[in-house]
Formats: C-alpha cells, sequence, structure tokens
C-alpha cells in the first residue's frame, strides 16, 4: 500500500509539473512528496528525476515508471468507478438458492416480478432441498426454510410457514380418520428426511399444551412435490406447508386431520454472508421480498 501511495504521488508530480504544484494538488508538503520519491527510487535503484533549481524532466527509468503508474491508477480509478456503480445500481447476475417446492411455488413468481422491475439484472435460480454454501458456490442469496439459521450468516425473516396434517379421502376410507396425535402411531406416515428430518411431529392442543408423536411409514423422502403427489395417491398421511397443499385442501382432494391441534410453525429466511456492504443487486431483492411476506 505505500508503494501505490508513493507511486501516484510520482505520477502526480510528473504531470503537475513540479514539487509545489503536486504538493498543492494533494494537499501535502513538497517534503513529504520528495520523500515518497526517494523511496521510489531506493526500491528501484534507479533515478527517477533530474531536478534543478528551475526544472526537473524524468529519467528514461523514470518515464518508464511513470507510464506504468499512469497505467495502475488508471486502472484503479476505473475499478472504483465500477464498484460505485455496483454499489448504487442494481445491476449484474444475482445467484439464490431456494428450495425445490419453495421455488416452483412462491419464488419464481416473486423473481419474475422482480426482474420486470429491474431490467439490468439477471438472476440464476439454483433449486435444491440441500442447503447451499454460501462462500463455495458463488450463491449470493439463499432461501432457507428452517427455525435455526446457520451461525455466521445474515439471516433475514422472511415469513413463517403454517403445517397442516392432511391425508386423501380414498386413504382416510381404508384406514380411518385418527382424532388426536396418539392415532398416528396406526397410520402410515409419510415424511420428510434430508437437511432436516421431520421425525417426531409436533402438536399443539388448544390449551397450548404440545406433544410429540414418534411416528412411522413406508415411505420418507426429501421432496415435498414427492410427499404431496404420494399423498393424493393414497399412500398415506403428510405434514406440509399449506402453500404447498391449498389447492387440493379446497378441492378435497386432501383432507385437513385433527383440526383442534397445530403444529408448530416454520420459518423461512433469506441468508446472505455477513458483509456490510452488499452490493446494490443483493440490497434490491431482499428490500423486494421482505416487504412481500405472508404467513
Amino acid at each position: 500500500m505505500e508503494r501505490l501511495i508513493n507511486m501516484a504521488s510520482f505520477a502526480e508530480v510528473v504531470e503537475a509539473g513540479s514539487f509545489s504544484a503536486a504538493a498543492e494538488r494533494l494537499d501535502s508538503s513538497r517534503a513529504v512528496l520528495s520523500k515518497r520519491i526517494a523511496a521510489l527510487e531506493k526500491d528501484f535503484g534507479v533515478t527517477l528525476l533530474h531536478r534543478t533549481t528551475r526544472r526537473q524532466s524524468l529519467t528514461e527509468a523514470g518515464q518508464a515508471l511513470y507510464e506504468h503508474c499512469r497505467r495502475v491508477l488508471d486502472e484503479m480509478n476505473s475499478a472504483e468507478a465500477r464498484l460505485h456503480e455496483l454499489s448504487s445500481t442494481p445491476r449484474g447476475t444475482l445467484r439464490v438458492s431456494a428450495p425445490h417446492s419453495y421455488g416452483n411455488r412462491v419464488l419464481g413468481t416473486q423473481i419474475a416480478q422482480f426482474l420486470l422491475r429491474y431490467p439490468q439484472i439477471q438472476v440464476e435460480l439454483q433449486l435444491s432441498d440441500q442447503f447451499a454454501d454460501l462462500a463455495g458456490t458463488g450463491v449470493d442469496i439463499a432461501v432457507r426454510l428452517t427455525n435455526t439459521p446457520a451461525p455466521g450468516l445474515v439471516a433475514r425473516r422472511l415469513h413463517d410457514l403454517r403445517y397442516v396434517l392432511c391425508a386423501s379421502p380414498a386413504y382416510l376410507a381404508r384406514h380411518g380418520t385418527p382424532r388426536q396425535p396418539a392415532d398416528l402411531l396406526s397410520h402410515n406416515c409419510i415424511y420428510y428426511v434430508g437437511d432436516i428430518t421431520q421425525n417426531p411431529w409436533q402438536f399443539i392442543d388448544a390449551a397450548g399444551q404440545r406433544s410429540e408423536i414418534e411416528i412411522a411409514g413406508r415411505l420418507t423422502v426429501n421432496s415435498a412435490e414427492v410427499m404431496r403427489s404420494t399423498a393424493l395417491a393414497g399412500l398415506g398421511i403428510i405434514a406440509l406447508s399449506r402453500y404447498l397443499l391449498e389447492d387440493e385442501l379446497q378441492r378435497g382432494d386432501l383432507v385437513e386431520l385433527l383440526p383442534d391441534y397445530r403444529m408448530p410453525d416454520r420459518q423461512i429466511y433469506l441468508v446472505t454472508l455477513p458483509d456490510r456492504l452488499l452490493p446494490a443487486k443483493t440490497r434490491a431483492f431482499i428490500d423486494f421480498l421482505l416487504p412481500a411476506r405472508a404467513a
């Protein structure tokens, strides 16, 4: 860093034509600039300037160094301007990671609206039910379904997800309808196994009392869509976020169970690396999604 400062001072002395004029431009002193040029000459083992009481001129080595200094400074100025542009105007490629089900049912539509608002942004949406490594994959922001965001990341709570217990009418006709959580012990329960395993199932009754049931079943899967489709096929009972099942519940293809109990909500977070200077594209995406919180 010290050498860069010395090189910038050298370029200013050359362009200003004198130490006095350069000192005025830099709000410094002739003595300080002279010391910086002397340090460069010592570092490189060459004389950079011929100086007399009336004028100064570049040596051959000084001319060569000045040309390099000018290119370096121009690149630095260009980088500074580019970074300022990126930090103030939302633009560039935004890499987003999200779970399959949430990306398919919710986030896809929101991203379409976001891109219509910000025409200078491109989005790479990566759908995976595994938590993306933000530092190792270049992901700018991730949508995570979790009640305990990982330490070391900045987590912004987007909204809560209400979970419902349900099964198809065909399954209930064959196996009966559970009336209390303990009845689930005799039913085929389809549950999620992945970064988070949904077993046991938790319930809260009207008095606020909590209970847990260690459920069992013939199918475990790391896909909410497969859970939904197999429940529709009559295989068993599932517990999923209501946004995934709203249409099926309204049509009666699935029946909500245990109406006197509720399952604990889970949370959706937007997570980023702990960078205080988020790019404008990332800030714009966060600001776009957060006002659209929905239960």
